[in-house]
């Protein structure tokens, strides 16, 4: 949730996204941009999440990244999330 853009690479496609939003230098998952994991059902997924760790000033023009694996929540930097699957600019 660091990067500005959702473009890449042939080797990365979301390299420019960057790293996690960590203004505080946190390791993981207590990273203000850590979120909790996304559920997929059948192709399909939600979240909904309510944080008070940033205000939406802070995340304007940040990109958001869907790993293709499940969190850990030990490993570092990002939890052993897999490959990035996706990526959406917060506009």
């Amino acid at each position: 949730m660091n990067g500005t853009s959702c473009t890449g690479n042939l080797e990365d496609e979301f390299a420019n996204a960057k790293s996690h939003y960590n203004p505080n230098n946190c390791p993981h998952p207590f990273h203000v941009g850590d979120l909790p994991p996304l559920i997929e059902n059948n192709g399909y997924a939600y979240i909904s999440v309510l944080t008070n760790k940033f205000k939406i000033s802070n995340i304007i023009g940040k990109v958001i990244i869907i790993h293709d694996m499940p969190d850990d929540f030990t490993s570092q930097p990002s939890g052993n999330s897999g490959t990035k699957i996706a990526c959406g600019k917060i506009e």
